[in-house]
């Protein structure tokens, strides 16, 4: 197989707390063996989130689908990122077009932000 990014959407049983899902799906992308985690982040309107990892090889592919037992799972393979280094590309190139936002402008804001004490998540 070609390397590619695939997006994974994973949705909490309802009986997890948010924290709790939160840990559990934190320990899911942690684990190497399914790639590269690209980017992550979780709900805040249910338990679950949203993870981007860069894939190699089989065998990472076929782990994406495993040890979150009773979650729900949308796996999909990404057309135009096919590596970790083209997600950035691809984030860069849809902020940059359609929003006129360069990837450059908002590494720049979450610096300012880091400077000046705030919370960069919020920048």
């Amino acid at each position: 197989m070609k390397p590619r990014c695939y997006l994974v959407v994973a949705n909490a049983p309802e009986h997890l707390k948010l924290r709790e899902a939160n840990a559990v799906f934190n320990e899911y992308i942690g684990d190497k063996k399914r790639g590269h985690c690209v980017y992550h982040d979780h709900f805040v309107d249910r338990p679950g989130g949203v993870a981007f990892f860069a894939i190699e090889n089989e065998e990472q592919k076929e782990h994406l689908e495993h040890d979150l037992n009773g979650w729900k799972l949308e796996i999909h393979p990404l057309i135009e990122s096919r590596s970790a280094a083209g997600f950035v590309y691809q984030l860069d190139y849809t902020s940059t077009n359609y929003a006129g936002i360069s990837l450059d402008k908002l590494i720049n804001r979450i610096k300012e932000a880091e400077k000046a004490g705030i919370d960069p998540l919020g920048a």
